[in-house]
């Protein structure tokens, strides 16, 4: 009997019968059913793409009309069947068929397909589809830890934020995106404020709690579409596309105001969470390349740090500087030219 197999709990065992031939498969039918399955038969086009379309499918018998690739029939169920979907499916020729074309229907490497001649056996029928999604369940782990891998390529441990590795690369990409298409890139760099007295006269684990709580602000401060990384020890970066400089400070302050008002608190030491803020964009022109953006909100953070810190500034494009503002408890910027 088929056992359940791992991640496909939700509709384990569901087995599309595809009858385009109008076969007797009543016998098919109790067989797996027999065996555990839950059964659904369509009799023709329009209900095998029904049937493939309702999610619950765990995989398919097939008994087609034709062996060529080159038909309406095949041209719309491959694009419902594994290597497209999830569903392995078994191939089931009527007797004396010219089985020349099923190779051309199998020709996917990646397919988990199979075919029996006829006259065939339930038992190995139903082997070779137990073969199949076994294959399936193997396929699925592997494909779950390669992308468990690559999050922990381009994941901070500490925060749960983007790492530099992926800051950097993505800036790039949104960098260029912005040469082709002219939408603004904006730019925050962050550093918390006083790190290293979070280590040294508390603890280290004191000065990671500040990471982490950083790290939270960020997250609850921005859009799905934004980019929060940590790129150093006490250093972040935000990437903000189609995101005006206006805008960006405004982000900026809405970050500074949630960190006014988060206290970190362990081991009866309690200290404000304080973050200096450089904010510059990019809108398509006059920089050759990303390095030249973050040097310009790079400039920007330290004339917040140098400024006071706890603070926003901001690249100016016409004075080639740096420029503070400031800001309302609201976020709103009162001060200071933000010409683009």
């Amino acid at each position: 009997m088929l056992t359940n197999l791992p991640g496909r709990a939700d509709n384990p065992r569901t087995l599309a019968i595809l009858n385009h031939r109008g076969e007797p498969v009543t016998e098919l039918r109790s067989w797996f059913q027999d065996q555990g399955w839950r059964v659904r038969i369509s009799k023709d086009l329009a209900g095998s793409m029904e049937v493939l379309d309702s999610k619950e499918v765990t995989a398919a018998l097939l008994l087609p009309l034709t062996l060529s690739d080159s038909t309406l029939e095949w041209d719309t169920l491959l694009p419902l069947l594994s290597p497209t979907r999830s569903i392995p499916w078994l191939l089931l020729p009527w007797e004396k068929a010219l089985t020349s074309g099923i190779g051309r229907l199998l020709r996917s490497r990646d397919a988990l397909a199979d075919w029996l001649p006829a006259p065939y056996s339930l038992p190995e029928a139903e082997a070779r589809l137990q073969n199949l999604l076994r294959m399936d369940h193997l396929m699925e782990a592997t494909r779950t830890r390669a992308a468990a891998l690559e999050s922990q390529l381009i994941t901070d441990h500490k925060t749960g934020l983007a790492n530099d590795r992926h800051f950097r690369k993505r800036l790039a990409e949104e960098f260029e995106r912005t040469h082709r298409h002219g939408a603004p890139l904006s730019l925050i760099l962050i550093d918390l404020d006083d790190f290293k007295s979070l280590n040294d006269q508390v603890s280290y684990e004191f000065g990671d709690l500040g990471l982490r709580t950083t790290g939270q602000v960020l997250r609850q401060s921005l859009r799905s579409i934004d980019l929060p990384a940590r790129i150093g020890g006490d250093e972040f970066g935000i990437l903000l596309p189609n995101t005006t400089l206006e805008e960006a400070m405004a982000v900026a302050q809405r970050i500074r105001i949630a960190s006014d008002r988060t206290i970190l608190e362990e081991g009866g030491h309690r200290v404000s969470l304080k973050l200096s803020q450089g904010v510059a964009v990019y809108q398509g022109h006059n920089l050759q390349d990303p390095t030249q953006l973050f040097l310009r909100a790079n400039e920007a953070l330290k004339a917040a740090k140098v400024g006071g810190k706890n603070r926003v500034c901001f690249y100016d494009p016409q004075r080639k500087a740096a420029s503070p503002t400031e800001a309302s408890d609201e976020g709103e910027i009162t001060g200071s030219n933000q010409s683009t």
